[in-house]
């Protein structure tokens, strides 16, 4: 038996150490919240005209999840109250734009409005505070607490053109 230890080897030694380090040590950049909000005030915008599809509300119920499971780990606090009022205002949409089977996009009550508007504003400030393995981290629980109950989970990019349905790839690695 060796009397000599093992040399050594970080659990972070994989890859390059600039790009682990950027990755789970600084915030998201402007140009990198703006990419993410864009298509949501996109939605927003189309939704106040109603004009919205099915998919552009999905996006839009989509970050209110996104924003509650960011005040459920804990990393921005004291906004569940304002996202939860505007979780709720993207389900009462639904209802009412699915409730002849098919959709059909309804009208936006003015307090709905304003709860999505403010809980947009508000998901802005949350996206400043999180880097961007804890912004990974927060959509895979978002992904598996959708599948687990059952719901459809598309993959879709800043194009909402390309949505599909999400499939988990074995060969993602998540650090």
């Amino acid at each position: 038996m060796s009397s000599r230890r093992k040399p050594f080897r970080s659990r972070w030694a994989k890859g390059n150490p600039l790009q682990v380090i950027n990755r789970h040590g600084t915030h998201l950049t402007a140009a990198e919240v703006a990419s993410i909000i864009g298509p949501v005030r996109e939605c927003f915008a189309q939704i106040r005209a109603g004009t919205a599809t099915e998919l552009q509300a999905t996006v839009m119920h989509t970050t209110m999840l996104i924003a509650e499971e960011i005040e459920r780990g804990g990393i921005v606090r004291g906004l569940a109250e304002h996202i939860s009022t505007a979780r709720a205002a993207c389900e009462a949409y639904f209802g009412r734009s699915l409730g002849a089977g098919a959709w059909r996009p309804s009208a936006v009550h003015f307090h709905e409005l304003d709860a999505l508007a403010v809980a947009i504003d508000l998901h802005v400030y949350q996206l400043q505070q999180l880097t961007s393995a804890e912004l990974d981290e927060i959509k895979r629980k978002v992904i598996t607490r959708a599948q687990s109950s059952g719901r459809e989970v598309l993959a879709a990019d800043s194009d909402l053109g390309t949505a599909r349905p999400y499939r988990h790839r074995k060969n993602e690695v998540h650090a």
